[in-house]
C-alpha cells in the first residue's frame, strides 16, 4: 500500500476493503476475496471511472467469469504455449512479470480478476 492514495481511492484497514469512488460511482474490493489484487482492481476501477468508461455490471461479470486457458491466452494476446510457460516460469516475452494464478474452481481455467490484472501487468511492461 502506498503512503499517499490518489483522490477517490481509499483503504479501510479494519475491514480490508479497497474502495474507488468518483462522480456518484462507488465500487469496493475486499482483500479477503481478492487478496493482494484488491488494490489493483480498485485502482483500475478508478482509472476507468475517471476516463468515463466504467461499467460496474460488465466488470462484475468479468470478475466472476472463469476463463478457459485458450480464451484467456487470446485475451492476453499470447499463444496458449506462451501463457502456460508464463504460469510455470513467471517470464513472458523475456520479462519477469507476475503471472496469473489458475482458478481453483476449474480445471485449466483462469479467474476473471486474475485475467484482468494480468492484462494490466502486461500493458504496463
Amino acid at each position: 500500500m502506498s503512503d499517499r492514495l490518489p483522490k477517490g481511492l481509499s483503504f479501510k484497514a479494519a475491514t480490508g476493503q479497497w474502495q474507488a469512488q468518483y462522480n456518484g460511482l462507488r465500487v469496493t474490493y475486499n482483500t479477503a476475496r481478492y487478496g493482494d489484487i484488491a488494490e489493483g482492481l480498485a485502482r483500475r476501477a478508478l482509472e476507468r471511472m475517471l476516463a468515463g468508461n466504467f461499467d460496474q455490471v460488465a466488470d462484475d461479470l468479468l470478475l466472476k467469469y472463469s476463463w478457459r486457458m485458450d480464451d484467456a491466452a487470446k485475451q492476453l494476446g499470447l499463444s496458449l504455449g506462451q501463457l502456460r510457460q508464463w504460469i510455470l516460469t513467471g517470464t513472458v516475452n523475456g520479462k519477469e512479470i507476475r503471472s496469473p494464478k489458475r482458478d481453483v474452481q476449474g480445471v485449466d481455467r483462469i479467474s476473471g480478476y486474475e485475467l484482468m490484472m494480468a492484462q494490466e501487468r502486461l500493458r504496463l511492461e
